[in-house]
């Protein structure tokens, strides 16, 4: 006697309980799944976010003499002249501190020319003139400090005979940027970089260069990067993608995916004990409609395949309705504010979830290889039990 597989789960449906236990079975092996799709898809848009906000405020590469100040000579723009290479402009990085309403903070201060800085930068700096700066959104915050208020900056002169004595002065806030990561948004400021070259007598000398590609991925930019970085350091010169300042953290999130991916199997492998536990009561349930079966010629080998294909449907849907958990929770729970995070820790002011297919892939075909041991245990173990056995309903 021959059933097709649609024929032999409608029997083994039949029945409200059985209904609901299989639906049951079914989300708590998708919700798994959901959780850790969204665990991975945390730490991936994490890295996400970071980059964009990064790549939003600066350049795509960053270089740096190992001299400290340099020259934009022939020599450099040799190294520079590339096809790939649309823009670059040049930048002064100092230490500063900026005081206000008796709050000093610590900052980074960046010397530029806006109009060379909007064509390798995204971020519009507005500043209006030499006596102006622009603050980071935080560090305004933090300074309570607005528009066209005064605040105070002290940084040292860089020259020798007065290398002692700090330079103080009071300047306007020409305007407040949002970077979309903390660390920027709550230590960077903005100056003219004629202003900066004044009192650290660097004479028309820069510290850094920032580069901006031709539409280059982070993949193409690592890339380029493993290629030119050997004739850059050849001259003296260090070039650097715009997410180097951030590769530990990146790394360590990477480390931490692996992590949670082994741990949070504990919670796949319940949920299978679940589907284990449905093929149990559903056998004992419907123990006389199999016996029936089992008497119109149904073999135990059609019996067997059955629930092969059964857990591998559940295993199936599953997965649909995990990745149905994975976007409900981004799209309407991370909106909710309980689960606004703190910037300070991660570096931005929300998360987000980003699954690419790779670890999509994962998630579902390590849930596949449980599946197919629990497969294996309920084969291996149907096997030893008698014909009796299965007459009278003994599965236990």
């Amino acid at each position: 006697m021959k059933l097709s597989f649609w024929k032999i789960l409608k029997i083994a449906l039949q029945g409200k309980t059985t209904k609901m236990f299989f639906v049951l079975t079914v989300l708590s092996l998708s919700f798994s799944m959901g959780v850790i799709l969204c665990n991975l898809g945390l730490m991936d848009g994490y890295e996400v976010l970071v980059k964009e906000g990064l790549r939003k405020n600066t350049s795509d590469l960053e270089i740096s003499s190992s001299s400290g100040f340099f020259e934009i000579n022939n020599e450099f723009t040799e190294l520079i002249n590339k096809s790939e290479i649309k823009e670059y402009a040049g930048v002064i990085k100092t230490q500063g501190f900026i005081v206000n309403n008796e709050k000093s903070k610590g900052v980074l201060l960046y010397g530029i020319v806006p109009e060379e800085y909007s064509k390798v930068s995204r971020l519009s700096i507005p500043l209006k003139g030499k006596d102006t700066i622009v603050l980071g959104s935080e560090l305004a915050k933090e300074l309570k400090v607005g528009i066209g208020e005064s605040v105070t900056i002290t940084f040292t002169r860089g020259n020798k005979s007065f290398e002692d004595l700090p330079y103080v002065a009071e300047i306007e806030v020409a305007g407040i940027v949002t970077h979309g990561v903390y660390r920027k948004d709550s230590r960077v400021a903005y100056l003219p970089r004629g202003y900066i070259e004044e009192f650290t007598n660097s004479k028309g000398m820069l510290n850094s260069v920032l580069v901006k590609l031709d539409n280059f991925s982070d993949k193409e930019i690592e890339s380029y990067v493993s290629r030119v970085e050997e004739s850059f350091w050849e001259k003296g010169f260090e070039v650097r993608p715009y997410w180097r300042d951030f590769a530990t953290l990146f790394e360590a999130v990477e480390v931490e995916k692996f992590s949670i991916t082994v741990i949070l199997q504990l919670i796949i492998l319940i949920a299978l004990f679940n589907i284990v536990a449905f093929i149990n009561f559903n056998a004992i349930k419907k123990s006389q409609d199999f016996f029936l079966l089992r008497s119109l010629g149904l073999s135990f080998k059609s019996l067997y395949t059955f629930w092969t294909l059964f857990i591998l449907l559940i295993w199936f849907i599953s997965c649909i309705f995990s990745l149905v958990f994975a976007f409900f929770f981004d799209k309407v729970v991370l909106k909710l504010p309980a689960f606004s995070v703190p910037g300070k820790v991660y570096e931005l002011d929300h998360l987000s979830i980003s699954l690419d297919l790779k670890s999509v892939l994962i998630v579902f075909a390590l849930t596949f290889f449980w599946s197919l041991i629990s497969i294996f245990y309920i084969i291996s173990r149907e096997k030893k039990k008698t014909i009796l056995q299965g007459i009278k309903g003994q599965y236990t």
